[in-house]
């Protein structure tokens, strides 16, 4: 489920409001546990505890990351959530061995600190499940490529549809594609719903770019509409026990495609086939492929020669497109990505991708 006017999932958006909120419910507990009237600012302030300034100014932080799709949002969450754990565990364990504990003079009973325990256990693994479960698409990867636990690629991959009775059919190319599922354009009248079962033929690509069609049934999980009217679907692949053979097929093409990639932002010169020099910007990268907005968009299946402006000198790679973007749909600016066939200065690239690896603030 996604607000449409944020293009945030909802979850993700209670998550952030639940750690913006944090600092407030701090400040209006602490003037009702003390009788303070808000008026007294400086009362309340200087009745916080320093462990809960440090939880306020973690939370309002992460709240920010999490808002502006930052990968240190996700980062810090995680170091929140092992402080407070570790804070309950250590307070519960300390009044087991007799230590009390007090807050504006009144001592704190054991089932309360216990009970505290609990919730606040239950809450941060619900806040867990949800960002896991978004950030990797379309959360935190739209406009540019973001991070994400779970690969999700944009990935052009030949389809053919049929539905259960066989009766209505569709094909193109693939939006997406992940572990457990593809994301489809879907034609006009496809009269297809969430939960309808549908058969696939996907014609994917050996790594000596034979191309391997596999058949694979799916269900329909979730139907989309875009601005532009078109509709996408969400379907979920079902591989057979019989299916070995193109479980692992399939599985062997993701992980070619899955080569960890990695946000830039380099001015960069390609050269289509006819050599004419064109400017653009590389938004991410890896030793497999990579991405470039431009005005100039190529078509699929054009070959194309880059270069790259670094720090450390001009890389010069060449590659097919793989995957046009003219309208600048699906979350991605206007652009195409390309597949590297070949690279003029090895060392240079790998040594130019080890460094963005390590790169952990990056801006998205």
């Amino acid at each position: 489920m996604t607000f449409r006017f944020f293009n945030y999932p909802i979850p993700v958006l209670l998550v952030t409001l639940g750690f913006f909120a944090v600092p407030f419910v701090i400040f209006f507990a602490i003037a009702s546990l003390y009788d303070l009237d808000f008026d007294h600012v400086g009362m309340i302030l200087s009745r916080i505890q320093p462990w809960q300034y440090v939880f306020s100014f973690l939370s309002a932080i992460i709240a920010y990351g999490l808002i502006t799709k930052k990968k240190f949002g996700y980062y810090l969450f995680l170091c929140f959530t092992f402080l407070i754990l570790t804070y309950n565990v250590w307070m519960v364990l300390s009044v087991s061995l007799g230590k009390k504990f007090f807050l504006a003079g009144i001592r704190i009973k054991t089932n309360d600190i216990v009970w505290n325990m609990a919730i606040t256990t239950v809450l941060l693994a619900i806040a867990f499940y949800f960002l896991r479960r978004e950030i990797a698409a379309p959360y935190l990867s739209a406009t540019r490529r973001g991070w994400r636990s779970k690969y999700r690629e944009t990935h052009p991959i030949p389809f053919h549809w049929t539905n259960a009775d066989g009766e209505r059919e569709g094909d193109g190319l693939t939006i997406n594609i992940s572990k457990n599922g593809v994301l489809l354009p879907l034609t006009k009248h496809h009269f297809l719903k969430p939960g309808d079962p549908i058969n696939l033929l996907l014609t994917l690509e050996k790594e000596n770019r034979d191309p391997a069609a596999i058949s694979v049934q799916g269900k329909v999980v979730r139907i989309d509409k875009e601005p532009d009217g078109t509709e996408i679907a969400g379907v979920q692949l079902q591989f057979l026990i019989p299916q070995k053979e193109e479980k692992q097929i399939y599985d062997s093409f993701l992980y070619r495609v899955f080569a960890p990639r990695y946000p830039v932002s380099n001015p960069v010169l390609f050269f289509p086939s006819d050599d004419k020099a064109n400017q653009g910007t590389l938004l991410n990268v890896s030793l497999e492929g990579l991405y470039i907005e431009s005005e100039s968009v190529l078509s699929a299946g054009e070959s194309c020669r880059v270069k790259i402006q670094t720090r450390s000198g001009e890389i010069s790679v060449a590659g097919i497109v793989r995957w046009s973007n003219p309208q600048g749909k699906y979350g991605k600016p206007r652009g195409f990505g390309i597949q590297i066939d070949s690279i003029e200065n090895q060392n240079l690239f790998r040594v130019w991708i080890w460094k963005q690896r390590f790169k952990i603030f990056h801006g998205r």
